[in-house]
C-alpha cells in the first residue's frame, strides 16, 4: 500500500478525534462551572455596574457580546444599567428586546439612535428575526417593548449616569459613536443640571471601546470610528481625561474565527434561539470574527485577561474613511489598548465564547454533535428523522448560496461516515438534502432572489470549478449536484417553480469520461470522496438526450452550457455546440479508464479501504468488448484479493 493514502487515513483520524474532542463540550453544564472554569477569581470580583453601547444589526461579534453579557448577568459579575442601539433603525432594537427576553432580563433599559449614521454598511440584515413566526403565525421570539416609545440614546445615558454613584460606570462601546458624540454636546435637563461632558467625567470610571489599530505603523481608526468620523472626533476630544480609556483594535479580534458551521455545532442541542434563528436565516460568512466580545471579556474579568500596552494618551484625526488614531505613550495618560497574542491565545478567547453559547435555556432532545456507535442505513435514516431540522441547521451555517449533496453528507461524521463509506447514507442524505433545498429556496425569496441555478452533468466534470469561474454569488440558489437518475433534474425545476422561484438556469457541464474518473480519484487521495465507476458510466449515460428533452419540456429555462473537456478550462459554448456533446461511453472510453484503474489498483495507489468505493460494481457495467470484459474481471478478482488481504470483508 502506498504512503500517501496511509498519511491521509492518520489525517482523517485526527480531524475525527478534534471532532469528537469539540463535541464533548458539555451542553448541560451549570453556568456557575462554566464561569468558575473561565476564570476562577470571578466570585472575588466586585460586580460591575456596566451600559453596553453597539451598533447592533450588522455584524454579529456584537450578538455573541451581548449573549456573554447576559451570562455575565446570571453569574452575578455584571449589573448591566441598560443598553444604547447606536445603530438606527427599530427593528435593531427590538431584536436586543428579543435577547433580553430570551436570556430572562426583560426589564433592561434600552435606547435608540434616530440620528446617527445613515445608510452604513450593513453586512448581515440579522435584526429582521424579529419578524419571524412559529407554525402558528405568532411571533417566534418574545418581545415586551415598544421601540417607537424608546428614549433617545443620549437621553437614557443622561438618566443612568445621573443615578449612579461617583466614577462606579463602566462603558463597553462596541459600535459608533454618534450617540456619545450626542451625551457630549448635551446641556443641563431634567436628569441633571450637569453637561453630557461634565456627567461622563463625573459618573463614569472606564471605556472599553473597539477601535483603532496600532501594530505594525498602522495608526487607522478601525471601521467603526471611520463609519462616524465627525462623532467620533467629539467623543475623543471631549472625553475626560480622569476616565481611562482601553481599546481593543481590529487585529485582536482577527485572530479569533468563529466560524459558521461552528457556530451551529454549537447551538445543535437546541432549536429555539436567536443566534441560531440568525445563522439559519441569513447567510453569515461575513462578520464572523470576534472583534467586539474583547472589549466586554476585558471590562469583566480584568487586565489580566489581555496582555496591554503601555499608558499613553490617544487622539483621533478626522479625515473621513482615511481617518487615523494616534496613540503616544505617557505613564499619566488615560489610554492603553489590547495587545495581539500568539494563536493559542485567540482559540482560548475563542473557545470561552463557544462555551457560553452552548449554555441554552431551551435545550433539543436531541444532539447531532456527540459521536455516536457506527449507525448505518435504516439506522442512520432514523436517526435523521429525528434531528431533521438541526442537520438542515448545520448545513447552512457553511452554505452560503449553495447546496451540494456531496458536502451535506459530511453531517452524517458522528454516525461513521468517512467518505468511502458513501452508500451507508444514501437515504438519510436524500432526506436532508430534500429538506435543505426547501428551506433554502425559501431563504432566497425572503432576501428577494427568485433566481435558481442548477449546476449539473456527471461526476467530477467540473461543476464545482463551473460555479467558482462564473461567479453566481448573486443568484438565489445554486444547485451543484450530478442528479444522475430518472427524472431527477426535472424533479428538481418543478419543486423550486412550485415553491416560488420564478428563474430557472440550467448549466450543464461537460468533460470526456477518462478525465473525469482521474478527477474523482484526485478528489478522492485530498478528500476521502471517490466516485465508484459503475455509478460514473451510469451518470454518463443517463445524460444521453438529456439536454434536448429540457429544451422541449421547459422552454422556460434558460441554458447556458460549459465545457470543461480534458480540464482545459471552463468554456461557455452555444446549446447547438452541447448538443453535440457525447455522453454514450464507448468500449474504447471504457479500456482507457479500466486501464487506469487497475494501474492505480495494482501499485497500491488507492487506500485499500477505499478500493471498493472508487471501483464499485464494476462487473454491472455493460460491454461487448471481450477486452474489457476480461479486464472488468482481472479488476474484480484484484479488489476481492485485497479486501482478503486486509480482512475487510
Amino acid at each position: 500500500m502506498s504512503r500517501q493514502p496511509f498519511n491521509k487515513m492518520k489525517q482523517f483520524s485526527l480531524l475525527l478525534m478534534t471532532l469528537a474532542v469539540l463535541a464533548g463540550f458539555s451542553s448541560c453544564a451549570s453556568k456557575k462551572n462554566l464561569v468558575t472554569t473561565a476564570n476562577t477569581q470571578n466570585q472575588q470580583r466586585e460586580t460591575v455596574k456596566m451600559i453596553l453601547d453597539s451598533d447592533f444589526g450588522s455584524s454579529t461579534d456584537d450578538l455573541f457580546a451581548l449573549m456573554m453579557l447576559h451570562h455575565y448577568i446570571d453569574d452575578g459579575v455584571v449589573d448591566l444599567k441598560g443598553i444604547i442601539v447606536d445603530r438606527e433603525g427599530e427593528k435593531n432594537a427590538q431584536l436586543v428586546d428579543v435577547f433580553n427576553n430570551y436570556y430572562g432580563h426583560p426589564e433592561i433599559p434600552i435606547g435608540i439612535e434616530r440620528n446617527g449614521v445613515k445608510n452604513p454598511r450593513c453586512f448581515i440584515p440579522y435584526s429582521g428575526i424579529v419578524d419571524l413566526t412559529d407554525a402558528t403565525g405568532n411571533p417566534l421570539f418574545k418581545r415586551t417593548v415598544n421601540a417607537s416609545q424608546l428614549p433617545e440614546g443620549y437621553k437614557l445615558y443622561r438618566k443612568l449616569l445621573s443615578q449612579a454613584e461617583d466614577k462606579s460606570i463602566v462603558l463597553v462601546a462596541i459600535g459608533f459613536a454618534t450617540t456619545l458624540a450626542q451625551l457630549f454636546e448635551s446641556g443641563a435637563d431634567e436628569y441633571s443640571s450637569l453637561s453630557g461632558v461634565e456627567l461622563f467625567g463625573q459618573k463614569v470610571k472606564s471605556v472599553y471601546i473597539q477601535s483603532g489599530r496600532f501594530e505594525s505603523g498602522d495608526s487607522l481608526s478601525g471601521y467603526n470610528m471611520r463609519a462616524a468620523s465627525r462623532q467620533s472626533a467629539v467623543f475623543y476630544d471631549k472625553l475626560p481625561r480622569n476616565v481611562d480609556i482601553i481599546m481593543s483594535p481590529s487585529n485582536i479580534g482577527d485572530m479569533m474565527n468563529y466560524l459558521p458551521q461552528d457556530v451551529l455545532v454549537d447551538l445543535s442541542d437546541t432549536e429555539y434561539n436567536p443566534i441560531k434563528a440568525v445563522y439559519t436565516n441569513y447567510s453569515c460568512d461575513t462578520g464572523q470574527r470576534m472583534w467586539d466580545t474583547n472589549c466586554l471579556v476585558n471590562a469583566v474579568l480584568g487586565d489580566e485577561a489581555y496582555h496591554m500596552s503601555p499608558r499613553g494618551w490617544v487622539r483621533f484625526v478626522d479625515r473621513g474613511e482615511e481617518s487615523l488614531m494616534l496613540f503616544t505613550p505617557d505613564p499619566n495618560g488615560n489610554a492603553r489598548y489590547q495587545l495581539p497574542g500568539d494563536t493559542y491565545f485567540a482559540e482560548e478567547k475563542l473557545m470561552d465564547i463557544r462555551r457560553h453559547n452552548r449554555m441554552n435555556k431551551y435545550p433539543s432532545q436531541y444532539t447531532i454533535e456527540a459521536p455516536q456507535p457506527q449507525l448505518v442505513r435504516g439506522d442512520a435514516t432514523a436517526w435523521t428523522r429525528q434531528r431533521l431540522s438541526q442537520l438542515v441547521d448545520k448545513y447552512l451555517g457553511s452554505a452560503g448560496n449553495t447546496l451540494n449533496p456531496d458536502d451535506v453528507r459530511m453531517v452524517f461524521r458522528p454516525l461513521g461516515y468517512t467518505g468511502p463509506n458513501f452508500a451507508d447514507y444514501e437515504e438519510a442524505e436524500q432526506l436532508v438534502v430534500d429538506a435543505t433545498f426547501e428551506r433554502m429556496v425559501k431563504k432566497a425569496l425572503t432576501a428577494g432572489r427568485k433566481n435558481l441555478v442548477i449546476v449539473t452533468g456527471p461526476p467530477a466534470t467540473g461543476k464545482t470549478t463551473a460555479v467558482q469561474k462564473l461567479n453566481m454569488k448573486k443568484a438565489g440558489l445554486i444547485y451543484d449536484a450530478t442528479l444522475t437518475g430518472e427524472g431527477k433534474l426535472e424533479n428538481v425545476i418543478k419543486k423550486a417553480k412550485a415553491l416560488g422561484m420564478e428563474k430557472v438556469t440550467l448549466v450543464p457541464v461537460y468533460n470526456d469520461i477518462l478525465t473525469s474518473y482521474k478527477n474523482s480519484i484526485n478528489r478522492g487521495w485530498n478528500t476521502w470522496r471517490f466516485t465508484a465507476l459503475d455509478y460514473m458510466v451510469k451518470s454518463f449515460r443517463d445524460n444521453i438526450g438529456k439536454l434536448d428533452q429540457i429544451r422541449r419540456d421547459f422552454p422556460d429555462v434558460e441554458i447556458l452550457p460549459v465545457d470543461c473537456s480534458g480540464n482545459q478550462g471552463v468554456h461557455q459554448v452555444s446549446i447547438e455546440d452541447a448538443l453535440k456533446w457525447d455522453y454514450t461511453v464507448k468500449d474504447s472510453d471504457l479500456n482507457q479508464v479500466y486501464s487506469y484503474l487497475y494501474d492505480l489498483i495494482s501499485n497500491g495507489e488507492i487506500d485499500a479501504s477505499s478500493i471498493p468505493a472508487a471501483t464499485g460494481d464494476i462487473l454491472s457495467i455493460k460491454t461487448a468488448d471481450p477486452a474489457n470484459i476480461q479486464l472488468a474481471r482481472q479488476i474484480s478478482k484484484k479488489v476481492d484479493e485485497i479486501m482478503e488481504e486486509y480482512k475487510l470483508r
